[in-house]
């Protein structure tokens, strides 16, 4: 199976009761039933395999301790990419950009801030730690090998 570079993200919330409740992209998941703790792993293999991809899981608990990872669909490890009979179920969001050499390798990188280069045409940037959990930008794709850069500052599509 094949990650995508950005993965669907799953939000989990733990009450004090151990009581679920789940956010896929930030809208509500399976709020007309009642999850709990043990439910888990079932709920995330349902979303997973509705998907058919790996998702990033974000569980924050009733104490403020939180836990990252990452789930894949239930029997991953047997799937044959490019495998016929395994199809997408949606089509995650896409960016486009246009201006690259034929056959040139194409990075996605996000932007978290711009500086200004001195006099000498250097840059320091500083990151606090503030920015890694909270931030806002744009993402840009840049060709390897052309240093063509193209800014993608819209919201993401739904590709074919």
């Amino acid at each position: 199976m094949k990650t995508p570079v950005v993965l669907p993200v799953v939000a989990i919330t733990v009450d004090e009761d151990g009581v679920l409740s789940a956010r896929l992209d930030g809208q509500p998941y399976a709020d007309q039933r009642p999850l709990l703790r043990g439910d888990l792993r079932g709920l995330l293999d349902e979303i997973t395999s509705e998907l058919a991809t790996p998702v990033r899981v974000q569980m924050a608990e009733a104490d403020g301790t939180t836990y990252v990872d990452i789930s894949t669909p239930p029997g991953d490890d047997t799937t044959q990419e490019g495998s016929a009979d395994v199809l997408p179920i949606r089509m995650l969001p896409g960016v486009t950009g246009s201006g690259f050499r034929p056959g040139e390798q194409v990075a996605v990188a996000y932007v978290l801030l711009h500086a200004t280069a001195d006099d000498a045409g250097a840059a320091v940037v500083r990151l606090p730690p503030a920015v890694l959990s909270r931030h806002q930008g744009a993402l840009v794709l840049m060709g390897l090998d052309s240093n063509t850069v193209t800014p993608l500052t819209a919201p993401l599509e739904a590709t074919v």
